[in-house]
């Protein structure tokens, strides 16, 4: 058994490599689209080759390889190891008794001799596709370690890097109840989902000291140890598309919305609404997230380029200030206002800001404007 994973695969994704792949499957990809080859590959040229991001305030072009979190890239990336597999297939000398995939990470299981022959074949695919190589050690390997018994049976194990901090969430951490015994039973679930059944007792035992650790009582984690049982389906697993659900006759649909957890005051403010709205389910949700902790790695944009945002411009000749919403970059949205204060009075079109200016003739500072808020991001 090894494992075979690839060096920084999106960065070196051979892009040449993809458009010889449409060129070759053009007869399949064009049952599902009407755009002619020269323009699906402009569009692809366009998506995955001309990456581009800034850098202290520099815009630099990505020249190899698809963008980390590009819509296309994953799919993109799967296209190449899948042309590899089969390409490597045709050059071993023998047949693979196993290969599976996961993004860029190869198990498989071949005659030991053929390891270095068989990786030597891999990197020979394309100069800046690289693999490197992780061997059977005492029948153990992998994260998720992969077992072969003296008898030649193959189990899994849960397995902890010896670098692993075993920390979880607190139990006497800020945090919902409900929060908690979903983080112990996920955790448990996870162990013993990973165990075969000799492993499990291990395993479970493992998880148990592990919570405790971490604040939960003895006797909360064997009760959610008892209840774990193996035929327990992840309601969210499946590759198969859910089916869309119908509400019976006369039955309202359920509205969900998300209430930042304050200990000792959401759980009252959950309870208060839920009987003002009956239709409604509240959920709690930490504001404190480990993103806004740590430092932001994207460049921030200057004001004048930044949009969906609150802003405020002070009157250069009084106290007065305007705020006021924009969804354009605020540099347009100031040109505008400019624009309006150098017009006549109208009482049904302008701003606020506009009457201001022209019925009192100040003058607005508009290179001064400063953002108040920012419009959240919705996926």
């Amino acid at each position: 058994m090894v494992s075979f994973d690839v060096v920084s695969l999106f960065t070196n994704v051979p892009l040449e490599i993809v458009i010889i792949i449409v060129q070759r499957n053009w007869s399949l990809i064009e049952e599902r689209t009407a755009m002619p080859l020269e323009t699906f590959l402009d569009l692809l040229s366009l998506t995955c080759m001309q990456g581009f991001f800034k850098h202290k305030d520099v815009f630099v072009r990505q020249i190899s390889g698809v963008a980390m979190g590009g819509v296309l890239s994953s799919d993109v990336a799967g296209l190449v190891m899948v042309d590899l597999l089969n390409w490597v297939k045709l050059q071993l000398p023998f047949g693979l008794r196993l290969v599976r995939r996961y993004v860029d990470d190869l198990f498989l299981i071949l005659p030991t001799e053929e390891i270095d022959n068989t990786l030597a074949i891999f990197n020979s695919y394309h100069g800046r596709l690289k693999f490197t190589c992780e061997r059977e050690v005492e029948g153990r390997l992998l994260d998720v370690m992969v077992v072969r018994d003296p008898s030649g049976t193959i189990g899994t194990d849960w397995y902890r890097k010896p670098s692993a901090s075993d920390r979880c969430m607190d139990f006497r951490s800020a945090h919902a109840y409900a929060m908690k015994i979903a983080c112990a039973k996920e955790l448990i679930g996870r162990a013993l989902r990973l165990s075969s059944p000799q492993y499990r007792n291990d395993s479970r035992v493992r998880v148990m000291n592990m919570l405790v650790t971490n604040g939960y009582p003895k006797s909360l984690v064997t009760r959610i140890v008892n209840e774990w049982s193996p035929t327990l389906v992840d309601p969210g697993g499946g590759d198969e598309e859910a089916a869309p659900q119908v509400l019976p006759a006369g039955e309202q649909r359920v509205f969900y919305a998300g209430l930042t957890y304050i200990q000792g005051v959401s759980p009252r403010l959950r309870s208060l609404l839920q009987k003002e709205l009956p239709g409604s389910k509240f959920v709690f949700r930490c504001g404190n997230k480990v993103a806004r902790t740590h430092t932001k790695l994207k460049a921030v944009d200057p004001i004048e380029l930044q949009s969906g945002v609150v802003y405020k411009v002070a009157c250069r000749d009084c106290n007065t200030c305007y705020v006021g919403q924009t969804i354009s970059y605020v540099k347009v949205r100031m040109a505008r206002h400019n624009q309006d204060c150098n017009g006549e009075l109208n009482q049904d079109q302008g701003t606020m800001l506009s009457h201001h200016a022209l019925t009192m003739g100040h003058v607005f500072d508009f290179g001064g404007v400063k953002i108040l808020d920012v419009e959240r991001k919705r996926a």
